[in-house]
């Protein structure tokens, strides 16, 4: 797979999975990787010295993987920036354990549309629930402040030129769950780089893990406000009033759904009865 010339253009990618006892997600990976019909990609595996099960993973699929190293690190982006140090790709895909490819044909797409001369290409993801369910995440194709403030690209489903690294810095790694957000902010308002939108579904993630976790919600706004206020503070105004209407957009849903919930008599009895739980424990005081 290493050192292949793409058949059209001669662009070649790297493939960066990191992994931390997550041995199931590892091997689910690696699975999507190896398996992709367009063979001309460097695979590199980065382990923070996993003791579950996945470095005997590792060593089952090791013909089939470039680069492994298993050590210890400061975190996910410690990670990732070694992952970035040996890569030999012109364009880096970060597909984490437990993320997939959308299928086997997704490398080719990136093959067939990235043609050397954007900075940033992203596409579509496919988020998961354990129930079965999925999520379609659908990226814009022109990308807006607005977006940039609240949301950002799915690392999965996006491919970096791996220069830009070099030029302009790598992954922060005193910031925890921001650095890659941080990274395309930088890319993109800045340097004024290029995004081109690829319109296919390139990846799979798990929708649970560490960002339905609620402190981890806390912890990500408040980093994600420390770096506009600090780093961008002619956007703060514009953050600052974008996120009070969506509050009041969200608490105008929330009001649709209590009125529809109270149209079926069941439903509304079930709500109903576990408000009346609720005010149990909380009882609600009124000043006379």
């Amino acid at each position: 797979m290493t050192g292949l010339d793409n058949k059209y253009k001669n662009v070649k990618f790297s493939v960066i999975t990191i992994n931390y006892n997550n041995c199931k997600g590892l091997e689910l990976t690696i699975n999507s990787v190896v398996n992709q019909r367009y063979k001309k990609f460097q695979f590199i595996v980065i382990d923070g010295g996993s003791n579950d099960g996945s470095l005997e993973t590792l060593a089952t699929y090791q013909d089939q993987i470039d680069n492994i190293v298993s050590e210890r690190d400061q975190g996910v982006y410690d990670a990732m920036n070694k992952g970035i140090m040996l890569a030999k790709g012109d364009y880096l895909i970060f597909m984490n354990s437990g993320d997939t490819f959308y299928d086997d044909g997704t490398l080719a797409i990136y093959d067939e549309r990235v043609d050397g001369q954007g900075d940033v290409y992203y596409g579509n993801t496919l988020g998961l629930y354990d129930s079965g369910e999925s999520l379609d995440l659908i990226q814009p194709a022109q990308l807006t402040l607005s977006f940039w403030l609240f949301s950002s690209l799915n690392h999965q489903s996006t491919a970096i030129k791996r220069s830009l690294f070099f030029q302009y810095g790598f992954y922060d790694c005193r910031f925890k769950i921001t650095s890659d957000w941080q990274f395309f902010m930088n890319l993109f308002f800045q340097h004024q780089l290029s995004f081109i939108y690829i319109d296919d579904f390139l990846a799979k993630y798990d929708l649970h893990g560490i960002s339905s976790d609620s402190s981890y919600a806390v912890a990500h706004t408040r980093e994600r406000e420390d770096f506009i206020e600090n780093f961008y503070p002619y956007f703060w105004r514009e953050y600052i009033a974008l996120k009070d209407l969506k509050y009041l957009e969200n608490k105008s849903r929330r009001l649709i759904h209590f009125e529809h919930l109270q149209q079926s008599k069941i439903s509304y009895r079930l709500l109903k009865s576990f408000m009346d739980i609720l005010l149990l424990f909380n009882p609600l005081k009124i000043k006379e």
